[in-house]
């Protein structure tokens, strides 16, 4: 599961992971948060479609690198979700449909689709998962999700960006990210998570955004998870398509 759920966050994020450089030089920031949310939301969804949007779809081309001399293993993510809290994401490969997950308003599972086995996530797992879905989002609204973020300005290679320390709880581990000071586009974040004993120790790059229903999409991610390499190409995205009644159930074997 510890590997699947590494695919998962580096694939469904869509951002790219890494960590702050120790030259930077940070100051003060010129902007609030709520200010800096507002020049992402105009930079990447400039129609508010995204605002708009019940229902979005999004799929990954997958591609892990677990050795020097191994072919990458190539998977397929796909990403439904539907407001208020309804989501999907499952995996898949030459052979089909292997792992998902899925939350709706009963609480969040893990599907097994090749055991036909489904298990309830326990509330840390889910809430964890349910955080990385948010920031996922293609226009994120970060105020909404931490209840603790610091911000700064800073320079990095004669390129000046934001940087964001974010917390749910004061003592938790931050997750940072860095934002374009010249077209407020995520460019990286980094993060741990710890689940029980384990820790997911993540990082990942923002390579190209693209150009899709009328807004700027992180096109192609690049991705370290505990020393797993990943490349994540989005293949699809959609805003409000349909979506059959029991998309959110959980399937019956």
């Amino acid at each position: 599961m510890k590997k699947f759920l590494s695919a998962v966050i580096c694939a469904a994020a869509a951002f790219i992971f890494s960590g702050c450089a120790p030259d930077m030089i940070l100051s003060n920031s010129d902007l609030t948060v709520k200010e800096l949310e507002s020049k992402m939301a105009q930079a990447l969804d400039p129609a508010g479609r995204f605002a708009k949007a019940e229902r979005f779809l999004q799929r990954f081309e997958v591609k892990t690198h677990t050795g020097w001399m191994e072919p990458p293993k190539e998977e397929f993510v796909e990403v439904k979700f539907a407001r208020p809290g309804n989501f999907k994401i499952t995996t898949s490969d030459d052979k089909g449909l292997h792992h998902g997950y899925i939350f709706n308003d009963a609480g969040g599972y893990m599907i097994n689709y090749r055991t036909k086995n489904v298990k309830p996530l326990d509330k840390e797992l889910l809430s964890h998962l349910r955080t990385m879905r948010e920031i996922a989002d293609p226009v994120m609204e970060l105020s909404s999700v931490f209840n603790h973020i610091e911000i700064k300005k800073g320079t990095l290679d004669d390129k000046d960006f934001y940087l964001l320390r974010c917390r749910k709880t004061p003592g938790s581990n931050p997750l940072e990210l860095f934002i374009s000071a010249k077209d407020y586009r995520l460019r990286s974040l980094t993060g741990k998570i710890k689940i029980g004993s384990a820790t997911l120790d993540y990082r990942s790059t923002v390579v190209d955004y693209a150009r899709n229903e009328g807004m700027m999409v992180a096109d192609l991610t690049r991705s370290v998870t505990n020393g797993i390499k990943t490349e994540s190409k989005l293949s699809g995205f959609k805003l409000n398509p349909y979506f059959s009644p029991d998309e959110f159930k959980i399937p019956v074997f």
